[in-house]
């Protein structure tokens, strides 16, 4: 697949968050192939899922490797809890889902083999209300799925 341009990644982020069915309360992570039309229309297939985003992502995954470059995109799809961070919170020790604060996420990250990634957040007690990013997420997770990416090219 073609690098897309800056408005054509944004418009096919926001078609993924809008069409791909994953529960707040999966248990599961998973793994979906993306196909674009030309009118940026998804097409959507899940491919893998595991119990761990990490073992998923893991660059050892052949089953997932073998797939990547058989769609335009990959999505990975995850859920956990959200809780707010503050330096003088007197929570701010406690893992997000025992935080009084705590909120349910859905986290959606897409990605292709020309190292564009882009990820939509949604809590369900805002399901209107996506949180969008197209690129400059850091951390674990996105390096992990870059390295997956990379080595899929």
């Amino acid at each position: 697949m073609k690098k897309l341009s800056k408005k054509q990644f944004v418009t096919v982020v926001e078609n993924i968050h809008n069409t791909v069915n994953y529960a707040f309360d999966s248990k599961h992570c998973e793994a979906f192939g993306i196909l674009i039309d030309e009118e940026l229309n998804v097409q959507i297939k899940k491919i893998d899922s595991s119990s761990d985003i990490y073992d998923m992502l893991d660059t050892d995954n052949d089953e997932l490797l073998s797939q990547i470059n058989d769609y335009d995109m990959i999505s990975f799809a995850t859920n956990g809890w959200a809780a707010p961070v503050a330096k003088d919170d007197e929570y701010s020790d406690l893992a997000p889902s025992q935080h009084p604060e705590k909120r349910r996420v859905r986290l959606l990250s897409s990605a292709n083999i020309n190292n564009q990634v882009g990820s939509s957040i949604l809590f369900s007690d805002d399901i209107d209300s996506p949180v969008y990013d197209y690129g400059d997420a850091r951390g674990t997770m996105a390096t992990a799925i870059i390295e997956l990416m990379d080595k899929a090219k």
